[in-house]
């Protein structure tokens, strides 16, 4: 019973994650905000995993190549239909999970080695969430929008 729980829970784990690419050359930051310090960059078309993205898809926290953090959901694809599509245009049909941030937490995870970690205290009073859009945005992700294929 303890085994089929453990697959149980794996196979929820690998649900909520969804393999991905970067349609662009793609900054990778510490944040949903371009504010934020970058932790790396991926080449358009780089394999990534998106765990989840913040309400509207607006941002999404991934993990590629070593590295964890925040790129914008437009320009992340994913496969559906079997056609590479942008993020807010599927990913509530597909559920991507809608994930929220805190700073604290966020960079307590992942980036206590990094040399941006020592201004913690001024990042966690950021209002990221005042910064509006993020690039690449537009207002019209409608699902059969050509401009959202790959």
């Amino acid at each position: 019973m303890a085994l089929l729980t453990i697959i149980c829970a794996a196979g929820e784990v690998r649900a909520a994650s969804r393999a991905g690419y970067s349609g662009v050359n793609l900054n990778i930051r510490s944040g949903p905000s371009v504010r934020f310090p970058a932790v790396g960059m991926l080449g358009a078309g780089s394999g990534l995993v998106i765990h989840g993205c913040l309400d509207r898809y607006a941002w999404c926290d991934v993990s590629a190549s070593g590295m964890r953090g925040w790129a914008s959901g437009a320009h992340i694809q994913f496969v559906h239909d079997e056609r590479r599509v942008y993020v807010p245009a599927y990913a509530a049909q597909v559920e991507i999970p809608i994930v929220t941030f805190n700073v604290i937490n966020y960079w307590g995870d992942y980036y206590r080695d990094r040399d941006f970690y020592h201004d913690l205290d001024r990042w966690s009073s950021y209002h990221w969430e005042d910064d509006g859009s993020p690039p690449g945005w537009r207002d019209n992700w409608g699902g059969d929008y050509e401009g959202n294929e790959y």
